[in-house]
């Protein structure tokens, strides 16, 4: 459905005028970069010191999906022959204005994800559980304020559901405000983001502020062994919100992981599968099922549908291929992002899925850690050391540290940057590897994901 016409354009941005526009003009949303621009879109495009929208000069590359521009400054976009939105407030301002407007007529169920790891799949597996019922979502994408704003411009107005992942960028609170959920998942707290004069507590602070914009009467999915939970709790419970709690125990929904994985809900025992399956996937999984059950789906077909969740990119994919005559390796992919939280979850997940039989560690900087940033990378150590891997390869500024602790013990190699590490990527990988790839997005590693792809790509078409 098109949501968005003239009139409609007006009475979300009051401060704008309209030039050029056509009779019965309609549009799907709001695009701020040109490289996932779709068709009948408008396009915000930045002028002057704006930061947000798309580069004048990416323009053309799209036109023909344009259906309207979005700027400050019309007289530079006059000779497109484009309907135009000329926009007297900041374009910034006008993301959010066409989003809070949207957001008064949808009339379904707001999901929103925040935590400090996990949140990107768990936002994929509430999705996978409720499209069938008619859903929308920004998978994969923008996360912030902004980000979240435009990709509300573009959600389907008709859905039952639209679910919404949400990060600390431009602000929890006003993410809230934006989006006025209904139902809200935390997944965990951890030492992401701080500021040299923050600790924990801050953080979780900061992430209870998702219950903002919530009605009394509401719903808040609670991991319950979360730091600083007591923190989280007490800001539900201050807005009147009904709470449910997953976890390893103790709560409404708790996982069991060993021989048989299920989940005890309610009371009530469910079974997953009898296949190595990680702790954090299955956590994960119980927040998504936290959704079903408040909703009163069927919940042996929510668990079904998960049994085939696939990870994303960046954020667990595991994929396999060769990358040399007679070298297969398997690759585990976690380079997305990275804290001392997830770093150890994923680890842990990697070990009970490979049961840590050959191999191989690629690891790289956990950043904006604020003053404990060695500290958390020392922290590996044990966790490594349970892995006994046959190689580690580091790689950052920050880990060197930790290097330096593990380097007589373990066959592998320190590298200042990604570029370096990749030059000698392939001469220490082995036939049958077992490749975990993890770091903070700064630092790169996905471009050894790249390289590892791009190997597979060559050999997989010589074969």
């Amino acid at each position: 459905m098109k949501f968005w016409t003239e009139e409609k354009i007006k009475e979300a941005i009051c401060d704008c005028t309209l030039h050029n526009f056509p009779e019965n003009w309609n549009s799907n949303g709001l695009r701020i970069w040109h490289t996932d621009f779709d068709y009948e879109s408008m396009a915000l495009v930045r002028t002057g010191e704006e930061k947000r929208g798309i580069i004048p000069e990416k323009l053309p590359e799209i036109l023909d999906k344009v259906s309207a521009i979005i700027t400050t400054n019309p007289a530079l976009f006059t000779q497109y022959g484009k309907p135009i939105v000329e926009l007297e407030v900041e374009s910034g301002d006008a993301i959010l204005m066409f989003a809070k407007y949207i957001r008064k007529f949808f009339k379904g169920k707001v999901i929103d994800i925040t935590g400090s790891s996990g949140k990107s799949t768990t936002t994929s597996m509430v999705y996978d559980i409720l499209k069938y019922k008619g859903a929308s979502a920004n998978l994969g994408k923008a996360n912030t304020s902004w980000g979240i704003a435009w990709n509300m411009t573009n959600f389907n107005i008709e859905d039952s559901y639209w679910v919404i992942e949400t990060s600390l960028g431009g602000g929890i609170a006003r993410n809230s405000k934006i989006t006025q959920p209904d139902y809200a998942i935390i997944t965990n707290i951890a030492p992401v983001h701080l500021r040299d004069n923050q600790d924990l507590s801050d953080i979780a602070r900061e992430k209870s502020k998702i219950f903002t914009a919530m009605q009394e009467g509401a719903y808040a999915i609670l991991y319950k062994q979360m730091a600083h939970f007591d923190i989280i709790e007490k800001a539900a419970k201050d807005k009147k919100l009904n709470i449910i709690t997953y976890g390893t125990k103790d709560s409404n929904i708790n996982i069991v992981c060993g021989k048989e994985n299920a989940f005890e809900i309610f009371g009530k025992t469910y079974k997953l599968n009898n296949t190595p399956t990680p702790e954090h996937i299955m956590l994960d999984m119980a927040a998504a099922l936290g959704i079903a059950y408040i909703e009163q789906l069927d919940l042996k077909e929510a668990i079904d549908k998960l049994k085939t969740f696939q990870s994303l990119a960046g954020r667990g994919e595991a994929f396999s291929g060769s990358i040399a005559p007679n070298k297969t390796v398997n690759v585990v992919d976690e380079a997305y992002n990275a804290n001392p939280l997830s770093m150890k979850s994923a680890l842990e997940g990697f070990k009970k899925v490979t049961g840590g039989e050959n191999a191989v560690l690629i690891i790289g900087d956990m950043s904006e850690g604020g003053a404990d940033t060695k500290k958390q990378h020392l922290e590996l150590e044990k966790t490594i050391r349970e892995i006994k891997p046959s190689r580690i390869l580091l790689c950052g500024q920050e880990i060197k540290a930790l290097w330096n602790v593990l380097k007589f013990d373990f066959p592998g190699a320190y590298y200042e940057n990604v570029e370096l590490l990749n030059k000698e990527l392939v001469s220490w990988l082995k036939n049958g590897d077992n490749i975990f790839v993890k770091a903070s997005h700064s630092i790169g590693l996905y471009k050894t994901i790249n390289v590892l792809k791009a190997y597979m790509k060559k050999y997989n078409k010589e074969g």
